[in-house]
């Protein structure tokens, strides 16, 4: 598999899984939530509508890391994708992004005080898709992997201990 190949293969996972796992630290912990993509930009940025008072945005503050997985379980796949995070308050991005969807949760819309984005940039994305024949060696022990060094992605290594 390319780099364009699991790349392709993580958009398609983003754009047809509807709902993911978010995980935060929180403080020594680490916090997951279920959460609805809003966005994927053409980079794989992921947007998720949050509340700037909820326990994501406070994680985020004081420890802009998080990590998304996707389990798509008649493909018997899965991404684990490791970002960097942090809220997004700009109003037309606020408004491109918003779905009537998720008015139950922010019955003022987009404009509402209580709406802002959590944007998660990924540099890490390991990935395995048994439907789709990605299963490194040995088969199926360990995820393919790519990480991006500034707009570039390339192969990496899986940490596997001997």
């Amino acid at each position: 598999m390319t780099v364009d190949q699991l790349l392709a293969r993580t958009r398609q996972l983003l754009m047809d899984v509807p709902y993911v796992i978010v995980a935060t630290i929180d403080g020594a912990e680490v916090s997951t939530r279920q959460v609805q993509p809003l966005d994927v930009t053409d980079d794989l940025t992921v947007l998720v509508g949050t509340s700037p008072r909820s326990r994501k945005a406070a994680a985020i503050a004081t420890n802009p890391r998080a990590t998304i997985a996707i389990e798509d379980f008649a493909a018997f796949a899965y991404a684990s994708i490791a970002c960097a995070a942090d809220i997004v308050d700009d109003l037309d991005q606020r408004r491109s992004c918003w779905t009537e969807d998720i008015a139950p949760f922010f019955p003022d819309g987009p404009e509402g005080d209580d709406f802002v984005l959590m944007r998660l940039v990924p540099h890490r994305i390991e990935l395995m898709d048994f439907t789709a024949g990605i299963i490194p060696d040995p088969y199926g022990l360990v995820p393919a992997a790519i990480e991006r060094n500034g707009t570039a992605w390339a192969m990496a290594a899986h940490p596997r201990r001997p």
